[in-house]
Order: structure tokens, then sequence, then C-alpha cells
């Protein structure tokens, strides 16, 4: 879970860049995981540092869910505003 997360945080810089705008524009950030106590243990420092670094102010919600596509353990879903 950990090295997905690592992975999407790039994927989502880049996305947001391509887009032409910034991740501190972030408003919503939805977690979906296998595991909420994984993520508690294993990946809150890669995301409250992520978080930090880029300024963002989101509003957060985490679901734990049973299964995501191709066997991933987390995926994020980002609003962004300019």
């Amino acid at each position: 879970m950990r090295s997905q997360l690592q992975q999407i945080f790039q994927n989502l810089e880049h996305l947001i860049s391509e887009a032409g705008y910034e991740c501190q524009g972030i408003v919503r950030l939805n977690v979906y995981t296998t595991s909420v106590a994984e993520f508690f243990t294993t990946c809150t420092d890669i995301y409250q540092a992520w978080i930090a670094r880029h300024g963002v102010k989101q509003a957060t919600t985490m679901v734990e869910v049973q299964g995501l596509f191709a066997g991933l353990t987390i995926e994020l879903e980002a609003t962004v505003v300019k």
C-alpha cells in the first residue's frame, strides 16, 4: 500500500500539472482503501507530508472497500479548482 500511495501521488501531481492546475488547488481528496488500519499504520506519514508539501487544505473522506481494480489496495479521487 505504501508504494502504491507514493506512485499515486506522483501520478496525481503529473495529471494536475498537465491540466494546468496546482496541487494546492485540491479541495476534496477521497481515499478508497482495502484496509483503513493498514493505511493508518503504514501510510499516514507519506500522506501528511504530501499534503503539507503542497499546502493542500482539503476535505477528506476515507472509505474502506472490499476490493479495487487490478488488486490495488489504495485509490485517490481528487477535486481540484483554480
